[in-house]
């Protein structure tokens, strides 16, 4: 996430941007905000996907707003990307794609219930099932509950890609329960790629609170599914 996303963020919470009106062109929020075209527009597929802005159908592409509605649905439970391959016979593969330590904003703060000044540790991963990529999950961990960790933690064969195994064996942090926010979005351009499919894919997204076993919020991620009749989820 690069600091546009933050900045962009902030005028929305503030209510710079009218809900359902479209926000200014990519170039005039460049340089009001001193940045290039490219970071505007990497801020915003970000945004995008943490329901912040939705793009404006059926008009030209890179007009968003600040959606009207946010059509989120409330699911319970538990689920890991590594145990669901496994049940289907298939072998788990990750690799991480960014790793970096920022300052909490504002809707993560509050999903994590952290305090002014609290850190969250991003670590975005390609999930994979016998070497096709089928999700890309952004895990924000509270960096207050977590001291070392490090990516390597995640990388290896077997449990070790499951961040719910390091989360216990590594930090003590027993995982209770579960609440997901769930929709449908259309890919972006470099998620597309990743997932090696053409932009504006419908996948599945999931927004995912984990809180201990003393009712601590002590994960939140975010994940975009392929729809594939041979990965589907159970519910």
């Amino acid at each position: 996430m690069n600091k546009f996303f933050f900045e962009l963020e902030k005028l929305i919470r503030a209510g710079e941007f009218e809900a359902g009106v479209p926000l200014p062109p990519i170039n005039e929020l460049a340089k009001r905000l001193n940045a290039s075209e490219t970071e505007i527009e990497d801020a915003i597929a970000e945004l995008i996907y943490e329901g912040e802005l939705e793009r404006v159908r059926p008009k030209p592409l890179k007009e968003v707003q600040v959606p009207k509605h946010k059509l989120w649905g409330t699911l319970g439970g538990s689920h890991s990307i590594t145990k669901e391959a496994k049940k289907r016979g298939e072998t788990p593969g990750v690799e991480i794609i960014n790793w970096q330590l920022v300052d909490a904003w504002a809707s993560i703060a509050k999903r994590l219930a952290l305090e002014p000044g609290d850190q969250v540790q991003i670590m975005e991963r390609l999930r994979s099932a016998n070497g096709k990529p089928v999700a890309i999950e952004i895990s924000y961990f509270p960096a207050k509950y977590y001291p070392g960790i490090t990516p390597d933690l995640f990388t290896e064969e077997g449990t070790g890609q499951s961040s719910f195994a390091v989360m216990e064996q590594k930090f003590g942090l027993k995982s209770e329960k579960a609440f997901d926010e769930v929709t449908v979005v259309c890919l972006e351009e470099r998620e597309a790629k990743y997932l090696q499919v053409d932009p504006g894919v419908p996948v599945l997204q999931r927004f995912r609170v984990t809180l201990s076993d003393k009712g601590i919020p002590i994960k939140a991620s975010r994940a975009v599914w392929l729809f594939h009749a041979a990965y589907e989820m159970g519910v």
